[in-house]
């Protein structure tokens, strides 16, 4: 629930030319997440991931939103299949490399596998990441910001899907309408992945 006492900033679409902000907004979002921190072994932000992704895949082929400097998300529309350009993911594995070693590159790559191989058949959007700033969170700027791209999920007759990494997370989703199908199969020692869907106009 939003806390009134709080003036929040307006939600707007993402351009390329807010990459920078949006990867910095997760890299902070993300940097004490359970998967993020075992794929990369350690928990520092990982600006350039998101900037690589939010440059090459999502801001390009698919669409974002973000509030000034306190929250974005990242989603690939239905029927649309895109991947990072050959020089955006050697930069990626090479960032991987660089903060984790050998195992932060094998681990990144087996996951990024396992996300793909378990999307679900059915056309879909896609929520690829969603980060609220440290100092913004208990606001209701997660859910707000969440609901724009559900809109047009909803507009486009297609059901949203996720990976949940974070299990303090799932209270939101549940209240959002997204429900759990299955932990991905990770590799053994990874902490849960979790599929969740949400079906087309469930209550948000």
């Amino acid at each position: 629930m939003e806390n009134s006492a709080f003036p929040l900033p307006d939600i707007r679409s993402a351009t390329m030319s807010d990459a920078d902000e949006v990867a910095d907004i997760l890299a902070e979002a993300f940097s004490h997440d359970p998967v993020m921190g075992w794929m990369y072994g350690n928990t520092h932000p990982q600006w350039g991931t998101f900037l690589e992704l939010a440059k090459g895949v999502y801001l390009r082929h698919g669409f974002g939103h973000i509030a000034e400097d306190g929250a974005a998300a990242l989603w690939m529309p239905a029927r649309v299949d895109a991947k990072l350009p050959l020089m955006g993911e050697l930069r990626l594995f090479l960032s991987a490399f660089q903060s984790g070693g050998l195992g932060a590159l094998k681990r990144l790559q087996a996951t990024e596998q396992v996300m793909q191989a378990s999307h679900p058949e059915a056309p879909h959007f896609y929520l690829f990441a969603v980060g609220v700033r440290e100092k913004m969170k208990g606001k209701g700027l997660g859910g707000r910001i969440i609901r724009e791209g559900l809109r047009r999920a909803d507009g486009a007759g297609a059901p949203a899907y996720l990976e949940n990494s974070n299990p303090k997370n799932t209270p939101l989703y549940e209240r959002l309408g997204f429900k759990a199908i299955a932990p991905l199969a990770l590799p053994t020692g990874a902490p849960q992945l979790l599929g969740m869907m949400r079906p087309v106009g469930a209550p948000s």
